[in-house]
């Protein structure tokens, strides 16, 4: 059953945000307005997962962000995380339930690949009219996790994949915050900052201990149509 909630939700979840995406870069300069400031997100990650001897692993997420009444000092930041990722490498390996495949990989690595669909929702307060903080809180949703162990035979790299959706937390909540900075005193100028993570959810269900999702990003938002003048030669 939960798999095919997963799987349901999944689909759903994915298809609405690239959908979604589609629409910021199509209609963007519809969705600006003077209380609503509207575009797209990218951010590299650099995640890891607590309690657990591992390191991190680098990612990229992607999707879509409102701010809602950008010109107040205090304003809401939300986003929707289409493709959100998750996890860690150098993990040591763990038996396979095959004494072939244990052998192979007893001398490698573990790299874990977590899908996720993300819905940070934090406050900014401008510090300057260009310099933000940020904190708030995060809700996510996985969407498949998979094993990847690794391990150097003759020269030759082997590659063994193992699916362990059903070994991962459906939904993740946690707690975020960072520091964030615009190109231009514009509300709706571009923007980089960088953000932390840190989930209170134990994610893996089949270990002992608590082990949680932690990340670092760098956020870079590009607002969609923000820049046109209207007619009465006023920028939006």
């Amino acid at each position: 059953m939960k798999k095919l909630i997963t799987v349901v939700l999944g689909v759903f979840m994915i298809h609405s945000a690239y959908s979604q995406i589609i629409i910021a870069i199509l209609f963007g300069d519809k969705l600006n307005t003077g209380k609503l400031e509207f575009g797209i997100v990218v951010a590299p990650t650099f995640t890891t997962i607590s309690n657990l001897d591992c390191k991190y692993r680098n990612g990229f997420n992607l999707g879509i962000y409102f701010n809602i009444h950008p010109d107040e000092r205090f304003f809401i930041h939300v986003e929707g995380v289409a493709k959100g990722a998750f996890g860690a490498k150098g993990i040591i390996p763990y038996t396979t339930g095959s004494d072939t495949l244990d052998n192979l990989f007893a001398g490698g690595s573990v790299e874990r690949k977590i899908k996720a669909f993300s819905l940070p929702l934090l406050c900014r307060y401008a510090i300057s009219p260009k310099f933000f903080a940020e904190a708030g809180i995060q809700a996510d949703m996985m969407l498949g996790a998979k094993d990847i162990f690794n391990s150097e035979i003759n020269g030759s790299d082997l590659d063994y994949t193992v699916k362990i959706n059903d070994n991962v937390a459906l939904l993740d909540f946690g707690l975020t915050g960072g520091l964030f900075y615009k190109f231009r005193k514009d509300k709706r100028s571009m923007g980089m900052g960088i953000r932390y993570f840190q989930g209170l959810t134990d994610i893996i269900t089949t270990t002992s201990g608590t082990q949680m999702n932690v990340a670092w990003q760098l956020i870079v938002t590009i607002p969609i149509g923000a820049g046109k003048v209207p007619p009465n030669g006023t920028k939006k």
